[in-house]
C-alpha cells in the first residue's frame, strides 16, 4: 500500500524547489476540498502555496485536464499518477503540449478510493497501472510484486451479450443521462472547443436530456476517445447518475489494442492508432 504521507512530502519538496528557482511558474497537484476525502485540482504559483498541497488516497482527478489552461505558461510541473502520465503522453503526441515543456512528478500509487463509495478503485473500472508511464521526478519508490489484472476482464458479462442486448443495455444506461456533461469535463482527452454537442451551426444534436439527443452526445463522445481513452475511470466516478461509461470506452480500447498492437498513452514513441498507417494493420475496423 502507498505511503501517501510521504508522496505528499516528496511532492511538496518538488514542488517548492521548481517554485523557488524559478524553473517553473505553476505545479498542478491537489489541495484539501471541503474535507480530506474531497480533495481538489489546485496551481501552486508560489512557494506559501506549496503548504496547500495534500496527496492521499482520494486524489483521483486526472490533473492532465487542466494541463492547457495555462498556454502561458513557459514550463509547467504536474503531479501525475500512472493514468495521468498516460494522459499527457497522448497529448504530447497529439501536439497539444511539448514534452520539454513539462516537468512531469511522478506518483507510483496503489490504494487509491473512490469517495462515493470508499471501495477501491482497481481494474475494474481503471487500466489497473501502478505506476507512470513517464516521469522526470518520481516522488516514491516503483510498486513492484502486485498483481496487476486485465483491464478487459470485467467486459466479461457484457461481451456475453448479444447485439439486441447490449443494445437495450446502453439505450437503458444512456436514458438516465441528464446532459450535465461532468464526463467531459473530468475527461483529460475531451478538449475540443467548442464540443461538437455545443455547436449549432450545423447542429448535431438536442441538448436537452432526451433520448435521441443523449445517444448521440455519447456514441460521438465514445468514438472520438477510440485509440485515445487512457481508462482512468473519471468519466464514470464523475457521473452522477451512475452510468458505468468504462464499460464502452474498455470496449473499444480492447478492440483497438487487438487490432493494432498497443495501447494509448503507453510509450511516447507511438503513433496514435487512428491517425497513423501501417501496411500490417488489421482492417477489421472498416468491416
Amino acid at each position: 500500500m502507498t505511503d501517501f504521507k510521504q508522496i505528499e512530502n516528496n511532492l511538496k519538496k518538488e514542488a517548492k524547489k521548481l517554485l523557488e528557482s524559478a524553473e517553473v511558474p505553476v505545479v498542478l497537484a491537489y489541495a484539501r476540498g471541503y474535507d480530506d476525502k474531497h480533495p481538489m485540482p489546485f496551481a501552486a504559483k508560489s512557494v506559501a502555496d506549496v503548504e496547500k498541497i495534500v496527496f492521499n488516497e482520494y486524489c483521483n482527478f486526472n490533473m492532465a485536464r487542466y494541463i492547457m489552461r495555462f498556454p502561458d505558461a513557459a514550463k509547467i510541473a504536474i503531479a501525475a499518477k500512472a493514468a495521468d502520465s498516460r494522459a499527457l503522453v497522448v497529448l504530447i503526441q497529439e501536439e497539444k503540449v511539448r514534452r520539454e515543456d513539462l516537468v512531469i512528478l511522478g506518483i507510483p500509487a496503489s490504494g487509491m478510493k473512490d469517495p462515493k463509495t470508499d471501495q477501491l478503485i482497481d481494474s475494474r473500472t481503471t487500466g489497473g497501472l501502478y505506476n507512470p508511464v513517464e516521469y522526470d521526478i518520481l516522488l516514491g519508490e516503483e510498486i513492484r510484486g502486485q498483481k496487476i489484472a486485465s483491464p478487459y476482464a470485467v467486459l466479461a458479462d457484457y461481451e456475453a451479450m448479444d447485439k439486441e442486448a447490449r443494445w437495450a443495455f446502453w439505450k437503458g444506461q444512456l436514458d438516465k443521462c441528464i446532459r450535465c456533461y461532468a464526463c467531459r469535463k473530468a475527461c483529460p482527452m475531451c478538449y475540443c472547443d467548442p464540443c461538437f454537442i455545443d455547436q449549432n451551426k450545423p447542429r448535431w444534436a438536442d441538448k436537452a436530456p432526451q433520448s435521441p439527443g443523449n445517444m448521440m452526445y455519447h456514441l460521438t463522445r465514445f468514438h472520438h476517445l477510440a485509440g485515445r481513452c487512457i481508462d482512468c475511470g473519471e468519466c464514470s466516478r464523475a457521473c452522477p447518475v451512475g452510468i458505468p461509461l468504462y464499460l464502452f470506452h474498455k470496449k473499444v480500447a480492447k478492440e483497438c489494442e487487438e487490432m493494432f498492437g498497443q495501447a494509448a498513452g503507453m510509450n511516447l514513441e507511438d503513433k496514435p492508432v487512428l491517425v497513423d498507417f501501417r501496411v500490417e494493420d488489421s482492417d477489421q475496423i472498416l468491416r
